[in-house]
C-alpha cells in the first residue's frame, strides 16, 4: 500500500506557514510516500513563483504541485514550467501541450506516479477545452504498467467535479477537487477503486473570504469597488486528504480528511 497526501490549495505566505505546520504534523503519524500540493495561490494568493515552487520541492519536500486557472499569474513561470515536478491544467486555452497536464514520478518507497490536473469548464473563464475528453487523451498517455493515477480538478462546480469522478470511476486511483477554496465532507471511494471528494479546501487564512483579506472581499462584494486582494493572515489551517492505494492494482483502499490548524489567533 502507498500512502498519497492531497493538499488543497496554498494560500500566500499565510498559506505557506500552514502548509510547513501540516506537513509536520502528517509526517510524524502518518508517514506519507508522496504529497502533491496546489500551489497556483501561494505567491500572493495568484500564481507561484520560482523561489516558491523551490521551497515547496526542497525545503517542504513536496512531490508535485498542481496548479490551475491562476497558473500564469507571475510571470517567471515561464522559466520552469516544463519542470517535471510542476503539473499544470492540461485543457486550459493557454497551455500549448497537454502532456504538461500528466506528470509521471516516483514516490519515495519506488512506485511509480500519475498525477494529472484538469480545469473545469462550468463558470469558468476562458476557451478551455472539454475536461471529460482531455482526461481520455491523458490516460492514452499514461503506461499501463503506471497503476497509481490521480486526478486534480481545479473547477468551480462541484456538479462537474463529481460528474468527472464518477466518469473516471475504476479507472484513476482518486479524483480530487480545487479552486473553491471550501472543505467538502464528502470523501468516498467509488466503485471500491477510486477515492474521491469534491474539494479539499484551502490551506491558509480561514478568517478570510476563500482566503482573501475580509475588509477588502465584502467591499467589492457590496458596492464593486475593485482594490488589489490580499490574503488575510488569521485563523490558519492545514487541510488536505490521505489516499491508501494499493500500488499493484492502483485501487484506492482508504480515504482520510485531515484538518490542523496552524497557529492560534
Amino acid at each position: 500500500m502507498i500512502k498519497i497526501l492531497a493538499v488543497g490549495d496554498v494560500i500566500g505566505r499565510p498559506g505557506r506557514q500552514a502548509l510547513q505546520v501540516g506537513l509536520a504534523k502528517v509526517r510524524e503519524s502518518m508517514t506519507p510516500d508522496f504529497i502533491i500540493v496546489n500551489g497556483e495561490n501561494s505567491a500572493g494568493g495568484f500564481g507561484i513563483t520560482r523561489k516558491i515552487f523551490d521551497d515547496f520541492i526542497n525545503s517542504c519536500g513536496v512531490d508535485c504541485v498542481t496548479m490551475g486557472n491562476h497558473w500564469m499569474d507571475k510571470r517567471d513561470i515561464y522559466e520552469f514550467r516544463d519542470h517535471p515536478q510542476i503539473v499544470l491544467p492540461a485543457n486550459m486555452s493557454n497551455v500549448d501541450d497537454p502532456a504538461k497536464g500528466l506528470r509521471i514520478l516516483e514516490s519515495k518507497s519506488g512506485v511509480r506516479v500519475a498525477v494529472m490536473n484538469l480545469l473545469g469548464k462550468v463558470f469558468m473563464k476562458g476557451e478551455n477545452s472539454c475536461p471529460f475528453a482531455m482526461v481520455d487523451k491523458m490516460l492514452d498517455l499514461t503506461p499501463s504498467y503506471v497503476k497509481v493515477r490521480l486526478l486534480d480538478v481545479h473547477a468551480e462546480a462541484t456538479s462537474e467535479k463529481q460528474g468527472l469522478g464518477q466518469y473516471l470511476a475504476g479507472r484513476l486511483s482518486a479524483v480530487y477537487g480545487t479552486h473553491s477554496h471550501v472543505p467538502t465532507a464528502d470523501e468516498r471511494i467509488l466503485k471500491n477503486h477510486t477515492g474521491f471528494v469534491t474539494d479539499l479546501g484551502m490551506t491558509g487564512p480561514y478568517d478570510s473570504v476563500i482566503g482573501i483579506d475580509p475588509d477588502s472581499a465584502v467591499r467589492r462584494l457590496r458596492t464593486g469597488e475593485k482594490r488589489n486582494f490580499e490574503p488575510a493572515k488569521n485563523d490558519l489551517w492545514f487541510y488536505g486528504m490521505l489516499f491508501e492505494i494499493n500500488e499493484d492494482s492502483g485501487a484506492c483502499t482508504g480515504v482520510h480528511r485531515l484538518r490542523f490548524p496552524a497557529k492560534d489567533s
